[in-house]
């Protein structure tokens, strides 16, 4: 284990200056797709954000491209430098990635249209990590895990969002996830984990509650978190990715 974290905080170093020297494919066999969709107000929240900042955008593109370097030094799946992309929840482009990421789900005000794409992409067979948000007294606002289930509700009414535990394979797929019980990287949360599957027992979507993923990954080059968890982050993202991949 201890040769697992010292190797996975080497990669994590050497992410950024080895991604001129990557053998680009022609056509990546992954792309980080990142969810644009519409949002209440938040620059009361985070003022210094606006005007380019939104809540689905929180920790783009840092994020996203050491993800991308990550995924190139840890597992070998052919992308590029630039493999990641944001896509329009209302536009039929969702539809052409396998995996979305999506940040702040407890800020959606979703209309119409992005609510059925929403329900369509999960039933062809698309896979959404939700991160990023908390219980409503961090911010005084909303229960974010009650709006991300009331729109998944109104996606995908047969569907329910329950809460996992370590036993899942998700946490299993690639890397050997050994506890759900993390520091998250702000606000002193206890992290939970909830998924919603099809009916043949397929997860498609992981919701990160009560923690930032995404924020693990922006600042895990800088050495401001705590490596156990920095590290266990990076292992659950490669795990969803290659488990969205692969089932």
């Amino acid at each position: 284990m201890k040769r697992l974290l010292m190797l996975l905080a080497f990669f994590a170093v050497l992410v950024r200056p080895a991604i001129s020297d990557w053998s680009e494919p022609a056509a990546p066999e992954f792309v980080f797709a990142r969810l644009a969709c519409s949002n209440r107000e938040s620059w009361m929240y985070w003022p210094t954000y606006w005007p380019d900042m939104p809540p689905w955008k929180h920790d783009y593109p840092e994020s996203d491209e050491f993800l991308i370097g990550l995924v190139h030094e840890l597992t070998g799946i052919p992308v590029r430098p630039d493999s990641y992309k944001i896509v329009q929840l209302s536009s039929p482009e969702i539809f052409e990635y396998p995996f979305l990421y999506l940040s702040e789900p407890g800020f959606m005000v979703l209309n119409d249209k992005e609510i059925a794409n929403l329900g369509e992409y999960i039933r062809r067979g698309g896979f959404i990590m939700a991160d990023d948000f908390r219980t409503g007294a961090y911010l005084n606002g909303p229960e974010e895990l009650q709006v991300l289930r009331y729109y998944l509700k109104r996606a995908l009414p047969e569907r329910e969002l329950v809460k996992l535990d370590i036993t899942h394979p998700v946490f299993h797929s690639f890397f050997e996830v050994d506890s759900l019980k993390m520091t998250p990287p702000y606000g002193g949360f206890i992290p939970e984990f909830w998924g919603m599957s099809d009916e043949r027992g397929r997860l498609q979507v992981i919701a990160n509650y009560n923690n930032d993923i995404g924020d693990f990954w922006k600042y895990l080059d800088e050495g401001d978190k705590p490596l156990k968890d920095s590290t266990r982050s990076i292992r659950m993202g490669i795990d969803y990715i290659v488990y969205a991949m692969s089932h």
